[in-house]
């Protein structure tokens, strides 16, 4: 290919020009074009591909100069370079800096060799700072007793501590090391060993023989697993412990005096092995946390920080996948750290093994499939997501001087969320092989949710965090932007600003060549603010020498939307109120808090309605927030019950639109808040939209009740009495106050089933209340007892009921002849003439006489009100007996012998009535009066 022969056209000019640290000797495309044949157009337009695919470092002088990236970092090995540079001056610059970064590094490394332990400020941190006050105590140290399972780093500790120790004195020191386990068994050889011998003490001894001890005078002694010391072996240390000197075996008379640090060092329990008076003399014991302990950053650094040994070990870059990954941080290893790297070792042999007849730079690490892998669960992998790219991540061989943390830095600024979201996004639904635009469409709707919730979670960092060609270029586009929209930008803001540029160059660089074709209308449609994004992507491109993704438009867009929603949001908050109430001491609250945070924003405002908060007193304090604040209309967002007829009643009281949304949860929230602060608070644009996305939404106008009502009658068996209130309202009521309301019967037990209960309401209807002889449980909606409506006041609760509102006079009129009729028909005999078969005035009587007997006989003391409701409900029960003698109420299955004792009062007491009028009052009738009696209304 073309692209391909210009490219090693320029590799070649590198071996036959090559470049120093004095001098650089780039090549021009005037040059390329002689060695290659190609027109020097021709050259120029594959360079400018090459560079924007991050393999040519372009230099914008005149004429126009270009380099091999990897030859300049084989030439310069410790200098990672940009795409890039102004001029030449520039790029030497930045090879200067970086050289001199490395001289730091090591420089760093000198004064704090802990520097390089993963986990030094985390993990280890405590234990780091106690191991460096015990070393450091005088005269000479605290010996040191290091715990933990086998392979968690305690040789290292013991290692780096030595190094500390000789940067802080400043001098050289010896550090011995030995395994324990050599000579658990011997303890002579154990002796001759740890301190040395006499010439002639043994047979073999021909020479005198310093010891481990002798030989760490001055230094450190390091004991691995001294748990395999014996008693006696433990025991032999105790002198030179205790008094600081020893004798080698054979040599009794001469005391040797040596000043040691001793570090030990078990992976089994301290209690179980050691001997009291052993631990007594080491004052400094220290837990090593295992692997599995180890903050995800910490198990992600330890990975890299192999792979990176590997990679130098053979010399060409490792590219490890996703998957890969994944898998080493979530398996558990029996054996630690040292595990951990015995297995990248292996994955790396293999896939050595795999390229090592082929002429590549690097390596793929994949998943192996012996390995065994632990389930993460979901907040594990939410946080192995904020470090690793869906790509993986890949380590450059030649970039030796990086550190695993700095390594891990670099890649997780490239891990920006917008374009992990939009790359992720769209794998998925290419996998759901749907047609580009449908997936385009799908996209269209999530871009914006995602932007809403998770923007704002990318990891704090200050613009000196990235590498430091970028750093002025990016604070330049930052001004520009700010001028651009004529706004300052807050921290929050210039954060986001920062990691997306310096991920945007990234990936504008490496992008998926279908995926950048295919997203490039995908904001079609949805970009309010192009003209102002399109001028800062414009800006980038020129900036950055480089071309950005045309997704960077949406970007913006909605980055110039998030920026200027506070002020937007100030004027939408005077005009229109966005009031949020629902069931819970902190429900409405909490979902409000975090929709005003995320928006930058007050615009809404949260009621909550704790448990022991009545319908009524929920209304008041929305009716007080509107009053307060003087609204011109409000959009209230409401959860169940009740509260979904709040609408109606803020337009009758304030004579207002509203725009009411039921079944709200916190996506409701962030979608109502984006159209109100970014788009419109105009009914006519966000009815249609909110519809559009499955919300119900309706516009209650000015007091006109727009959905037709629903009365509930209920009493215990839905029949006779119910249907008598029933008549009784429709006798009592003018027509006109009944228009658009339709009444219906219910036993008690359909009540209070709330499923079954709105399985009896259409989809248009709401349930304004429920009249009945025993109170129902049915959380928010309105109840009318029995007594309550024969009362003076029960035609004024109707009235409320039906949405009437006493405050208008006209009501007031009405109410006044509807009461007198009700009052007129309130006497016992007024309603028992509704009785058609039974005698109402001797059936009164009677039953009048069965309540005093019943009251006298269980205690109960006698009431008007519940006398009232006792003689109506017997009495149409009677009449419904002698009327359908085929009604079988027994079908119910209800025994006497399942009810309480006082229900056989109220049978004796019925009798002489079972007598007189030839029927059987059966026991589901008898519960009923039963519970009309001794229950609480």
């Amino acid at each position: 290919m073309r692209i391909d022969n210009i490219h090693q056209a320029l590799k070649q000019f590198h071996v036959q020009n090559p470049s120093s640290k004095a001098t650089l000797l780039p090549a021009t495309a005037s040059q390329l074009s002689q060695a290659s044949g190609y027109t020097r157009t021709a050259v120029s337009e594959e360079l400018s591909e090459l560079v924007r695919k991050d393999q040519v470092v372009k230099v914008k002088s005149r004429p126009v100069l270009f380099f091999d990236k990897d030859y300049l970092e084989e030439q310069f090995p410790f200098f990672k370079s940009s795409t890039c540079y102004d001029s030449l001056a520039s790029l030497q610059e930045d090879i200067y800096q970086q050289a001199e970064q490395i001289h730091k590094k090591k420089q760093l490394l000198k004064m704090n060799p802990f520097a390089n332990v993963i986990g030094f400020d985390g993990s280890l941190a405590d234990a780091i700072k106690k191991l460096k006050a015990a070393i450091l105590y005088p005269p000479n140290g605290l010996n040191i007793l290091l715990t933990g399972e086998s392979g968690v780093g305690k040789t290292l500790i013991a290692e780096q501590l030595h190094q500390f120790y000789q940067v802080k004195m400043n001098q050289e020191v010896p550090f011995i090391y030995f395994n324990c386990a050599e000579y658990f068994n011997n303890p002579e050889l154990l002796t001759s060993h740890l301190f040395g011998y006499k010439k002639g003490s043994f047979t073999g001894a021909v020479n005198d023989q310093k010891g481990l001890v002798e030989l760490a005078d001055g230094g450190f002694l390091f004991l691995d697993e001294v748990h395999r010391l014996t008693s006696e072996g433990q025991e032999k240390l105790f002198t030179v412990l205790d008094k600081g000197y020893f004798t080698r075996m054979g040599e009794a008379e001469k005391q040797r005096n040596v000043s040691i640090k001793f570090i030990f060092a078990t992976n089994e329990a301290v209690n179980q092995h050691f001997l009291k008076t052993f631990l007594r003399r080491i004052p400094v014991t220290l837990a090593i946390p295992a692997l599995a302990e180890r903050s995800m950053k910490e198990k992600i650094q330890l990975i890299l920080s192999f792979f990176l040994e590997e990679s130098q070990r053979i010399q060409k870059n490792i590219h490890i996948r996703y998957e890969a990954l994944k898998q080493l941080t979530f398996t558990h290893f029996e054996a630690n750290v040292g595990e951990l790297k015995a297995a990248i070792q292996f994955m790396s042999a293999q896939a050595y093994l795999e390229v090592f007849d082929q002429l590549t730079e690097t390596i793929c690490i994949e998943a192996n499939e012996g390995t065994v892998k632990e389930q993460p669960d979901v907040e594990s992998l939410l946080a192995f997501n904020e470090w690793i790219p869906n790509d993986g991540l890949t380590i450059q061989y030649n970039h030796f001087y990086l550190s695993s943390q700095e390594l891990l830095k670099s890649e997780s600024l490239k891990n920006d969320r917008f374009y992990n979201f939009l790359l992720k996004e769209y794998a998925d639904l290419k996998k759901l092989t749907l047609s580009t635009e449908d997936a385009l469409a799908i996209m269209q709707n999530k871009v914006e949710q995602f932007y809403d919730m998770d923007i704002f979670a990318q990891e704090p960092l200050a613009i000196e965090a990235i590498d430091e060609t970028l750093q002025p270029k990016i604070q330049e586009a930052i001004v520009f932007f700010e001028q651009l929209i004529q706004e300052k930008l807050t921290e929050d803001f210039q954060n986001i600003l920062i990691v997306h540029l310096y991920s945007a160059v990234f990936y504008s660089a490496q992008m998926n060549e279908t995926f950048y074709s295919d997203t490039k209308n995908i904001y079609s449609g949805k970009v309010t603010q192009y003209q102002a994004a399109k001028t800062m992507v414009d800006f980038l491109q020129t900036l950055f020498g480089i071309s950005f993704a045309d997704t960077e438009i949406l970007f913006f867009d909605l980055f110039i939307r998030k920026v200027t929603a506070k002020k937007r949001a100030h004027s939408v908050e005077e005009n229109c109120g966005v009031i949020v109430v629902a069931h819970g001491a902190a429900t409405a609250s909490s979902m409000v808090e975090y929709t005003n945070l995320l928006f930058s924003t007050t615009v809404m405002r949260a009621v909550d309605m704790p448990i022991n908060q009545s319908v009524e007193e929920t209304l008041e304090k929305v009716r007080t927030i509107v009053k307060q604040n003087q609204y011109k209309k409000i959009i209230l967002m409401v959860d169940i019950g009740s509260l979904v007829y709040f609408g109606n009643a803020i337009s009758q009281t304030f004579q207002m639109e509203v725009l009411l949304i039921s079944n709200i949860n916190l996506l409701t929230l962030l979608e109502v808040a984006r159209e109100v602060i970014y788009e419109s608070t105009a009914f006519e644009y966000l009815l249609p939209v909110l519809k559009e996305k499955n919300h119900r939404a309706l516009i209650c106008s000015k007091g006109r009740f727009n959905e037709a009502k629903v009365l509930i009658i209920s009493c215990l068996t839905g029949m006779g009495t119910a249907i008598k209130i029933e008549q009784l309202l429709l006798k009592t009521f003018p027509n006109e106050l009944l228009t658009n309301v339709r009444i219906i019967t219910l036993e008690k037990r359909e009540v209070e089933d709330i499923d079954r209960l709105h399985s009896f309401v259409r989809k248009e209807e709401k349930i304004v209340g429920i009249i009945g002889t025993v109170k129902t449980e049915v959380p928010d909606i309105p109840f009318i007892s029995l007594q309550d409506l024969l009362s003076k006041r029960g035609i004024q609760l109707v009235f409320e009921l039906l949405g009437h509102h006493l405050e208008e006079k006209q009501n007031q009129e009405l109410l006044k002849k509807v009461s007198a009729k009700y009052i007129q028909g309130l006497s016992i005999e007024a309603i028992t003439d509704l009785l058609t078969v039974l005698n109402p005035t001797t059936i009164s009587i009677e039953l009048a006489k069965i309540y005093s007997d019943i009251c006298l006989q269980t205690k109960i003391k006698s009431d008007e009100k519940i006398l009232l409701r006792f003689i109506i409900h017997c009495a149409c029960m009677l009449e419904r007996q002698l009327l359908n003698p085929e009604y079988d109420p027994t079908a119910y299955e209800v025994s006497y012998r399942e009810l309480p004792e006082a229900v056989s009062v109220i049978k004796m007491a019925f009798r002489p009535i079972e007598v007189s009028y030839n029927l059987l009052i059966p026991p589901l009738e008898v519960r009923y009066i039963y519970e009309l009696l001794f229950e609480k209304a």
